[in-house]
């Protein structure tokens, strides 16, 4: 019964998280809106792993972080290299087969992590 609550209150921060996904693209859309910079795109998605680098291997919202950060840079992809863009496909595709594997769904947030966050050494699995 804990799993369920957890799940959809994940479901719901993922909502959330999503929706404000949303706003930023579209206030960084065409016509240029005074929507975010690319600075503050790329802080946003570093700010997730920030989030995500101390949440538990097993918490159930560090994949949602993960789908989040990685819509992020598919969506504003001109604020970030190529190499981060083909990361964040990668993870995606790996968090839509990994199903309840705790381990592939680490594994693709700490390939977006590392391609996403400037100092690499802040992409650890786990809190202290």
């Amino acid at each position: 019964m804990r799993r369920g609550w957890a799940l959809a209150l994940a479901m719901a921060g993922a909502v959330v998280l999503a929706g404000g996904g949303y706003a930023v693209g579209e206030q960084t859309g065409t016509g240029g809106r005074g929507g975010p910079s690319c600075a503050e795109v790329r802080q946003r998605a570093e700010g997730l792993f920030g989030e995500w680098s101390r949440l538990a291997e097993d918490d159930t919202v560090r994949p949602v972080q993960v789908r989040v950060a990685a819509d992020i840079v598919l969506t504003h992809g001109d604020c970030f290299p190529f190499a981060t863009r083909s990361a964040a496909r990668a993870a995606v595709r790996q968090l839509d087969v990994s199903g309840e594997s705790t381990a592939m769904q680490l594994a693709a947030g700490l390939v977006v992590c590392r391609a996403v966050v400037p100092d690499t050494s802040s992409c650890r699995t786990g809190p202290d």
